[in-house]
């Protein structure tokens, strides 16, 4: 048994708590926001691809009360919002919930297994030879292991890594919500009583945008290319409440009916600042202190998976220590969370490379890329259905293949072909 200490209860961190429980370690999580900020945070909405709800069937975790199966998502054009396609998993479940309410799930979940998580505790650093949190109270937590989860702003990275920063990106998203209620047109109410995700593509302009149905809203995030520093009143603030929408509704006025009908039911937007964040080293040079999630791979958002590969590394992190007891030298520690880091950084590097991939295809200006890009979209599944499901990880970052080998990923098999083939996997299978 292990004494974790995890900095951050965002998903990455709570899903490694859960995965960690499962095989019988002490999980503790510092978290710096409050208990009352944290129960009653918003957000926006996330896809968990079937990569991802494989790791929580297996963590015994069901989040059908809170989210639901999209049954794919469907891609729109802009001017008119007709379909161009749909483009869904070819196996397996694809799952449309709030950021918000999944984590207050996984809290739930965290807590009923034992772990133990304080708010409002902020950390200032760490010190990886002991290894300890610097809390910014000035106490210290000393744990066998620590696993930063804090984020694409991690203090514990800039511990470990100071050279290593997030570079800001040209883009944002401005999201809002509106209730079923209030939209009225047909156009709308037939979109909002479809259970499919709904991706609506335009020049610098990409809209995600699905009904939550157990909160009874439309969820609307307006990806906006080309909204640089220069153009920001509050470039230093990354998230922020915007009350006024009259740019919104400027820079999307070309679009279609419900965009127009949902921007002018609006009463503000939240600013999400897009940036990036990628660490060279994941881990300490002794193994004991571990970066995980957007701490070390954050990346924009347009392949859907920026949760899904936070829950994964989770599942191959929990999977790497499983049988690991306090007391077991650096050089044993060392071994597994460079395991870790093999595996993963290379699926997070070409995944991120997909999303910057879609993100330029997806927003294109009208015109004969645009017209190629259509007219694969309408095709897409049929090809997708008709190739191997397992994919090809060299494929090219916008193909089929790649695609597929995106969703199909089973990430704890991938990591205990890793342990076998290092010599640390025991004869009886992990808990997990």
């Amino acid at each position: 048994m292990l004494q974790v200490a995890i900095a951050g209860a965002g998903v990455t961190g709570l899903v490694t708590s859960i995965a960690f429980a499962q095989h019988g370690h002490q999980i503790t999580i510092y978290e710096r926001k409050s208990e009352d900020v944290f129960a009653n945070e918003g957000g926006a909405g996330i896809q968990l691809q079937s990569n991802a709800m494989r790791i929580l069937h297996t963590l015994g975790i069901d989040i059908g009360n809170v989210g639901h199966d999209s049954g794919g998502v469907v891609v729109r054009r802009y001017a008119t919002e007709g379909p161009l396609g749909l483009v869904k998993p070819v196996a397996g479940a694809q799952i449309f919930v709030l950021r918000s309410d999944f984590r207050r799930l996984m809290l739930a979940q965290a807590l009923a297994r034992g772990v133990r998580i304080h708010f409002d505790t902020d950390i200032a650093a760490v010190d990886a030879a002991r290894p300890a949190l610097l809390l910014k109270k000035g106490a210290s937590i000393n744990a066998d292991l620590i696993i930063a989860a804090d984020g694409i702003r991690s203090k514990v990275r800039r511990s470990l890594f100071p050279s290593v920063q997030p570079q800001v990106r040209r883009e944002c998203t401005f999201q809002f919500q509106v209730p079923f209620s209030e939209l009225e047109s047909e156009a709308a109410r037939t979109i909002i009583s479809s259970r499919n995700a709904n991706l609506i593509v335009g020049p610098n302009t990409t809209i995600v945008a699905s009904p939550i149905f157990s909160r009874e809203i439309f969820d609307l995030q307006f990806i906006t290319q080309g909204y640089g520093l220069e153009d920001d009143p509050h470039p230093d603030t990354w998230n922020e409440y915007i009350p006024d929408m009259t740019d919104l509704r400027r820079r999307y006025r070309n679009h279609g009916p419900v965009t127009q009908e949902s921007i002018s039911r609006g009463k503000g937007v939240w600013k999400w600042r897009h940036a990036e964040c990628f660490a060279p080293s994941w881990t300490s040079d002794n193994g004991r202190v571990i970066l995980a999630g957007e701490s070390c791979h954050a990346m924009l958002p347009y392949a859907g998976q920026g949760a899904g590969m936070c829950i994964e590394d989770a599942a191959v992190l929990a999977e790497m220590f499983h049988n690991v007891s306090a007391g077991v030298d650096n050089e044993q520690i060392s071994q597994r969370a460079k395991l870790y880091q093999d595996l993963r950084q290379p699926r997070t590097t070409r995944c991120h490379r997909r999303a910057q991939a879609l993100g330029a295809s997806f927003s294109q200006p009208d015109g004969e890329g645009q017209r190629k890009r259509d007219a694969a979209t309408r095709t897409a599944q049929a090809k997708k259905d008709k190739l191997p499901p397992q994919g090809d990880p060299n494929a090219h970052p916008l193909s089929n293949e790649f695609d597929n080998w995106l969703e199909q990923y089973d990430a704890v098999r991938e990591a205990r072909k890793a342990l076998q083939k290092a010599g640390l996997l025991e004869v009886q299978a992990s808990k997990l």
